[in-house]
């Protein structure tokens, strides 16, 4: 009599039944529709990063101009960035190529275009009548480094104020520089022996735009009259200048300095001014001079019913 062997019929029940569950595989996945495998590791090529979104105020701001007509607001930043902002929903983004800094922007007043000055001496004018704002022409100083601009209103001319002291006239049509130039040593004359430092303001008087009110780093200010090619008056401080601003009858202007005080000038008196304010310093008893405190780098002069602010 034959041995029955189990351990023989359990291995050929588990081949048989292993053979089947291939051949059920190979119908549900032929060898020509194979998926592709999936890989369980995640890299960092399958990652990018992208800008969806830009909210809230830009970041690090250098410079601000606005179009009253137009009511469009130009913000510029410390990395090159312009952001224009008009009624509620509508906003820009532009940005310059080499990043540099925006000093100053000014608006062409309700022509659609916009002026930028940056920190590496390049002036920029901005087409905003197209759907995407572009820049126009470019203008570069070499031999001189770019401290102030200014545009009058209505004005094909931008007077540019430089670190040496002296001031340049582009056209901004052709975004071409004009022949004339107000050196310095001609605006200050014989008011000062030493250089009167960097352009920090320039500003045609609001009912003569033919005087151009010029104020320089050390204190000095000059009115200069643009056909006689020559300065009308001189004005000292002997504190530095941040800003000055133009009463808007023209009679007037007043400059803020570096010790907190603002000085108000009449324009036909340039012996001295005819108020000094210390409006953050603490106030002396005696008739002391009140002690200095910190620059006020932004003035305006405004008129309200009960007198100047």
């Amino acid at each position: 009599m034959r041995k029955f062997n189990i351990r023989k019929v359990l291995d050929g029940l588990t081949a048989s039944s292993s053979s089947a569950s291939q051949q059920q595989q190979q119908q549900q996945h032929p060898p020509g529709n194979r998926e592709p495998e999936i890989q369980e590791t995640l890299q960092s090529e399958h990652f990018q990063l992208c800008k969806t979104v830009r909210h809230g105020f830009p970041y690090q701001p250098s410079a601000l101009a606005f179009d009253p007509v137009q009511k469009i607001l130009a913000v510029g930043t410390q990395t090159g960035a312009l952001r224009l902002f008009g009624r509620p929903g509508v906003e820009c983004y532009c940005q310059h190529d080499n990043g540099a800094a925006v000093i100053q922007l000014q608006f062409l007043i309700n022509e659609g275009a916009l002026v930028s000055a940056l920190a590496d001496d390049t002036l920029h004018l901005w087409n905003l009548r197209q759907k995407r704002p572009a820049i126009l022409h470019s203008l570069k100083f070499c031999r001189e480094r770019v401290t102030f601009c200014h545009l009058p209103f209505q004005s094909k001319w931008l007077y540019v104020g430089t670190e040496r002291g002296n001031i340049h006239i582009v056209n901004v049509e052709s975004f071409t520089l004009s022949g004339y130039v107000i050196m310095w040593n001609k605006a200050i004359e014989l008011s000062s022996k030493s250089h009167p430092g960097p352009v920090v303001h320039i500003s045609d008087n609001p009912m003569d735009e033919g005087k151009l009110l010029i104020g320089f780093e050390s204190g000095t200010v000059v009115l200069w009259d643009l056909k006689s090619k020559k300065a009308d008056y001189r004005y000292t401080y002997d504190e530095a200048i941040h800003s000055v601003a133009w009463h808007h009858e023209g009679k007037q202007f007043i400059c803020s300095h570096s010790d907190g005080t603002l000085t108000i000038w009449n324009v036909r008196s340039p012996a001295k001014p005819v108020q000094t304010i210390t409006p953050h310093g603490k106030q002396l008893k005696d008739g002391k001079k009140p002690e200095p405190c910190k620059p006020i780098l932004k003035v305006e002069f405004k008129t309200t019913r009960s007198g100047l602010c």
